[in-house]
Formats: C-alpha cells, structure tokens, sequence
C-alpha cells in the first residue's frame, strides 16, 4: 500500500522549481505525514516524499542541431529508454530546460541521455506538421472577402441557393432537435438584422424624399396584374386623346372659319362651349355613374367622342355661314359631352382600382391630360400641314375608337345595385359639407390661372416680335413642367397625406408667379417686362398648377369618406363629377373673364388680380385648416 503511494507521488515536485546545483537529494518522508496529506497547503504538497532517493539532471537548452545528428542518436534513445508511468509528461520546449533524467538511468550514462526531448523526432514532426494560416477573429469580420467567381457549384442544385426568410425558417424548422438552439438564435440574429436593416431603409427614406417616391412607383407597378396594367395604359390614352381633342384645333380652325365668314365673337363661342358644356353635364355623369354602370359610361363617351371628332373633319365641306357655325357649334356640345362621360368614368375606375394610390394615379392621369393640352396644338399644326383639315380629326377618332374597343374587353363590369341608394347620401349632400370647398376652389383657381393665358399670353408676348414657333415654346414650358411635376406631386401626396399643405405651396407659387408674369404694377420700376422673368414665371406657374390641383381629388374622397360616405363607386362618381365640373367652371371664366378684364385694365393688372384671388384663397386654406385642427382636438 505505501508503495502504491510512494509510485503515485514520484514526480509531485515540480522539476523547474530547483536550486541552481545540478543536484539534489530528497530524504524519505514519514508515514504519518501521508496521513497529513490533506491538511498541507500547497506550498507543503510539492515538497518530495518518495523513500527513494532519485536523481534528477536538468538539461540546459542547446542549439539546434543538424538532422545527421538527431538521426544518429535516436534509435539509441529508443532502445535505451522506454516510457513507462513514471516517465513525465513534459511538453518540449526548446528554450526552457527539459528534463530527461530517470530512475533507471544515472547521471553519467553515456549516450542521447542529454538530448531533449524537443530535438528527437523534429524533422519528422517538420513532415507531418500542417502549415495553418492563423486568423484574428476580431478583425476578420471587417476584412473585405474577395468576390466569389460565378461558378454554379456542380454540387448544389439551384433551389438550394435560394435564399429563405427566417420567419419561413421558424415555421419549417422541428421543434426539438439536436442543433435546435443554434438555429433558433441564428433565426433570431437573422429577424433582428432584419428589423434594423428595415430601420436603416426607413431612415433612409425620410432623408431622401425622391428616392422613396420613385420606390413606391416601383413597388406600385410590380404589384399589379398585366390587365390593370393594361387598363392604366388606356386610361392614359384616353385622357390624352380628351385634351387633344379640345385643343388640337387651335392652329388652324380660325382660319378656316375666317374663310367661312365667321366673326370673332362666333370662333369664341365655339371654343368656350366645350368646357361650358363638361361643366354642365359631369356632375348629371358623376351622380348617374352607378345607373349607368362605369364601364358602360366609359365606353360610350370614347365612342361617341370618337365619332364627332371625325365628323369634325367633314364640316370644311359645309357651305360658308350660319350652317358652317351651327354644325360647329353642335358637334362641338357633343364631343364635350362624350368627353365628359369618359373623364369622369375613368377617375371613378382608378380610384376603384388604386385605392391605395389615388393621388399617384390621379397625377399620372394629369400627366397625359397636361401632355395633351400642350401638344395637342403641336399635333394638331403638323396633321393639317400634312394632309389638310381631315386628317388631325380622322387620326384623333381612330385612336379613340380603338380604345373604346379595348375598353369594352379590359373594364370589369362594376354596377352594383346595393350600391345605387348610398343611404341617401349623394351630389348635394356633399356640397354641404364645409371642408370640401376648400379643394374646389382651388380646382376653381388653378384652371382659371391655366385658361386665362389661352387668348392672354400671345397678344402679351407681341412686344418682343416672336414668331409662332416662340409662342408655342412659351405656352410649352408651361404645360410642360406642370406634365412633368404632376405624378411627382401626386407620389408626394399619398406618401405623406399632405393635400392641405401642398394646395398652401400651389396657391403662394402661383402668387408669385402672377405677379412677374406682368408684371404687377405694384412694383413700380423695381421689376421690367423681361422674357426671361415671364419663362420663369410660367415655369414656376406649371409647378404651382400640379401642386394646386393634384391633391384636390385625393382631399375631395377623403372629406367625404370621413362624413359617412360609403367606399363605393357612387362616391367616386359624384365627387369625381363635382370635380370635373368645378374645374370646367374654372376653364370656362378663365378666357371669358379674363379678356374681358384685359381689355378693361390691361394684362398687368389682370394678373395682379388673379394674384389676389390665390391671396384670399391661401388665406382661406390656412384658417380653414387650422378650424379643423382645433374641432379635432376639442372633440
């Protein structure tokens, strides 16, 4: 039993814990300090108890010796010495002492005895030892990885390199597993990126308002199906074709009806009655639209609007006088109205549509609307240079009736008759409501402001002798910077539900753009007759319109939604209507009044007026939305 515990203990001493001799003697412990053993402290226990008097020789590190020489010695060392369970497990080292001493060998034991232990076996160590390339943990996440070449792996099918969302993880994963814990904490670290790349994302869109509208047209697009994008596409086209039809016969019908013996006065009333005549009739289609049905309101009014716009063309065969004047007259009412019908059908069909995007919808609808207006003269002009009187009126109702074709087939049918009685809520019942006149009226005066430059600007513009072609340019950097804002105010719009603030923005651009057109004479000599200041005036004047007009809509349905009004096609279509017929009202006293007034206190003055009408309108809007702001919060 002692000897079991005197073999147990015999390299208990630490060997680089020695006295500078090169040896030393232990003498024998007595058996009952064994039986203290427990009771040591540490210092105590690595003090030597063998009976056995050992020796032990510490070798000095030595120089690195050749492979000759450890090749020589070592099958000596391996004869001589064997390991057995006394021998210590020493790591080699070759820079501190190793000891190689044993109790079967003594001090002047010829041979490999000196040798250490880190010197035997190195060359083969050098053979077998794997060159490992050591990373720092730390920095290695920031240290940029070379790109992977674009190599399909042979091994890997294609579906398994589709990326899975970790909330798709969670649901497919086993509940219990081995291996269950880690791939829940890495679902979890994975949702957490995500959740704070999306608060990346968010942030970033607050600092860049651009990027994020053209995101959300993005998004808007790739969620919609090939037959809305289809139906979009017409409704575009259709609302091009309206304006064009109203305004393509600018250039060259006056003449025409001079050579048939018509006044001023009768060329006047044949251009102001189309807009007189949507305002009369797109507040019957608005309240009529359910009725009627909204795809069959559209397709009519792209018929019959097609059809007199080819009729339109024949009438130069007509003999010259009063049947030139009232065949003009007359299929002129009657364009306005099929025009009318499929403008308000079409407003009513996208809000159906989008309801999500309204605004943005209503925006691309005025954008083709504004493109119409302004190359609707540019087309017009180079069709009849071309082919003559019939052909800009025969290429116009040719278009028109293949989108009624198109039409027919896309629009769903969407007549609803639980939806006819709206609770009784229809036209009128709106028009009591108090807020919505604030977006009417500025329907009101941006086309005031739009329509009194028709006959206005050009007689403006005679002092810097331009030609036609100046004129026209002028008239189109108007019409197309309001194109080009509308969709960008209408994105503004459903994004961050500002109507109220940008019809603020609209009516104060077109303040100052009124006064510099002029320019007022409220100026005295600070400010002179420029054509660069009028071309910035009426640039500025295209952005004050798109702003001004395109939330009117999107503000209209969410005044009324608020008041009771059902989501449903009979409220778009009566405000739809309203709003067709305010703006037709506005397009109508534009030109009527306006010259009238030019001709009273000349064209400065004129626009000064029309300055103090937005004036009194920004007024207005301000105390109006902060009447609203306080009966919410008092409520």
């Amino acid at each position: 039993m002692s000897r079991q515990r005197e073999n147990s203990h015999n390299f208990t001493q630490d060997p680089l814990d020695v006295s500078s001799s090169p040896e030393r003697e232990y003498s024998k412990t007595d058996d009952e300090e064994d039986e203290k053993r427990d009771t040591m402290t540490n210092l105590e226990r690595i003090k030597p108890f063998n009976e056995k008097k050992k020796i032990v020789s510490i070798a000095p590190p030595k120089p690195a010796r050749t492979e000759s020489q450890i090749l020589l010695t070592r099958p000596t060392a391996d004869s001589m010495v064997s390991d057995n369970e006394n021998t210590p497990l020493l790591h080699p080292s070759s820079s501190l002492p190793t000891v190689v001493g044993y109790d079967e060998l003594i001090e002047d034991y010829p041979g490999p005895s000196n040798t250490t232990r880190s010197e035997i076996g190195r060359n083969e160590l050098k053979k077998k030892r794997r060159k490992r390339s050591r990373y720092n943990t730390i920095s290695s996440t920031n240290r940029q990885r070379k790109p992977r070449p674009l190599i399909m792996s042979p091994f890997m099918p294609i579906s398994t390199q589709i990326s899975v969302d970790a909330a798709i993880k969670e649901r497919i994963a086993p509940k219990s597993r081995y291996g269950s814990t880690t791939e829940k904490l890495m679902s979890k670290s994975s949702s957490e990126e995500s959740a704070s790349d999306e608060d990346e994302e968010e942030s970033g869109s607050e600092v860049s308002h651009s990027s994020s509208q053209i995101s959300s047209a993005f998004k808007l697009y790739r969620s919609m199906s090939y037959r809305e994008i289809v139906t979009l596409i017409m409704l575009c086209l259709a609302n091009l074709c309206s304006t064009v039809a109203f305004s393509c016969i600018a250039p060259f019908y006056p003449t025409e009806a001079n050579e048939k013996n018509l006044t001023e006065t009768e060329i006047g009333i044949v251009f102001g009655v189309f807009e007189f005549t949507m305002f009369i009739v797109s507040p019957i289609f608005g309240k009529y639209i359910i009725k009627i049905g909204a795809k069959r309101l559209f397709v009519l009014g792209l018929a019959i609007t097609g059809i007199t716009a080819i009729l339109f063309g024949f009438l130069n065969f007509l003999p010259s006088g009063e049947l030139f004047f009232w065949f003009s007259f007359l299929i002129r009412i009657v364009e306005a109205i099929g025009d009318a019908a499929f403008v308000t059908s079409s407003f009513a069909i996208s809000a159906k549509l989008f309801p999500k995007n309204i605004a943005m919808i209503v925006g691309l609808l005025e954008t083709f609307a504004g493109l119409g207006y302004t190359a609707g003269p540019v087309i017009g002009g180079l069709l009849y240079d071309f082919g003559g009187f019939q052909v800009p009126f025969l290429a116009l109702g040719i278009v028109l009736l293949v989108a009624t074709g198109f039409g027919f087939y896309l629009i769903e049918d969407t007549k609803d008759e639980d939806e006819c009685d709206n609770d009784g809520k229809g036209m009128m019942t709106m028009l009591r409501i108090g807020e919505i006149w604030m977006p009417l009226f500025g329907t009101i005066a941006c086309a005031i402001s739009l329509s009194f430059l028709d006959p206005t600007l050009t007689p403006h513009l005679e002092a810097f002798n331009m030609s036609n072609t100046g004129i026209g340019l002028m008239f189109l950097l108007c019409g197309g910077v309001y194109t080009a804002t509308a969709p960008i105010f209408g994105s503004y719009v459903d994004s961050y539900h500002c109507g109220a603030l940008m019809m603020m923005f609209g009516s104060l651009a077109t303040i100052l753009s009124m006064v510099f057109i002029g320019p007022s004479p409220l100026f005295g000599d600070l400010v002179s007759k420029n054509l660069v200041v009028i071309g910035a005036s009426l640039a500025l004047l295209g952005v004050s319109a798109s702003a001004l007009y395109v939330p009117c809509f999107q503000t209209c349905l969410d005044i009324v939604k608020s008041r009771g009004f059902e989501d449903n096609f009979h409220t778009y279509g009566c405000v739809s209507g309203i709003f067709q017929a305010a703006f037709g009202f506005g397009s109508f006293v534009g030109p009527t009044f306006g010259s009238f007034l030019m001709e009273l206190i000349g064209f400065p003055w004129t626009t000064t007026v029309i300055a103090g009408l937005h004036f009194f309108l920004l007024a207005y809007f301000i105390i109006n939305t902060l009447v609203v702001k306080y009966r919410r919060s008092s409520a």
